[in-house]
């Protein structure tokens, strides 16, 4: 149709013209079919926006949940099922509110609507409340360079059973986190590569250790913790970057 049109306006415009070549004929006519052809694009779409991406993380934080499907806006987002502790890459997705599902096995899903902000990255984890309840919870990640031979950290407590929150320290004495509170996500931390954290509930004389061999130098890690006593308490680390 365009090509038509292009002829039509070819044929008015050769009137008053003498002379055409072959050559000159073919530039006018593709001149012609280009100039047609942007301002269809202009007519049909006068309200294009373009939209944002984010980048997300998905984790399956749930510890009786081995299968956990993710799906945003009903399209399916991991490639492979997540097990208890098991987090995806991170997916890009157009910012703005997504509906996000978490799918078991059992086909029994866990939703929520989220809000993601242009640019910004997060990390999305399926989890249980105080409640027993499956529920979607999210915190922003902060992937900027971190300082030579320092591994920069992020924690987050997941374990809903814990009133007194959780202690972090690294092993020398210094604490950094005290009292971590279920949902809550520390600030970043910059610590020497290779150092040792230990970390209990409060109160608890339960001391467990993140092996400093698991944090190298310019890494990004988010650390949550999962867990039913002091005894089971455990920590979950991601590389970010």
């Amino acid at each position: 149709m365009v090509f038509d049109q292009a002829i039509a306006v070819y044929n008015q415009i050769q009137q008053p013209m003498k002379i055409f070549t072959n050559c000159s004929t073919q530039i006018i006519i593709c001149l012609i079919i280009a100039s047609i052809q942007l301002s269809s694009c202009k007519k049909h779409d006068p309200d294009v926006v373009v939209k944002g991406e984010t980048r997300v993380k998905l984790v399956n934080a749930v510890l009786t949940e081995f299968h956990q499907d993710v799906y945003v806006d009903s399209e399916k987002k991991t490639t492979t099922a997540l097990a208890f502790g098991e987090s995806s890459e991170y997916v890009k997705l157009f910012s703005g509110s997504r509906n996000l599902s978490f799918m078991g096995a059992n086909n029994v899903a866990t939703t929520g609507t989220l809000n993601f902000t242009p640019s910004i990255v997060y990390t999305v984890f399926l989890t249980n409340n105080r409640a027993g309840e499956r529920e979607i919870v999210s915190y922003e990640d902060n992937l900027s360079n971190t300082e030579a031979g320092k591994a920069k950290i992020k924690l987050i407590n997941l374990t809903p059973t814990f009133g007194t929150g959780i202690n972090v320290s690294v092993q020398a004495g210094i604490q950094f986190v005290n009292a971590l509170l279920y949902k809550e996500a520390s600030n970043y931390f910059a610590v020497e590569a290779g150092s040792n954290l230990r970390y209990t509930v409060v109160g608890s004389g339960n001391v467990k250790t993140i092996d400093g061999t698991l944090l190298e130098g310019g890494k990004i890690y988010t650390i949550w913790f999962s867990g039913n006593t002091s005894a089971t308490l455990e920590a979950h680390i991601i590389t970010d970057n």
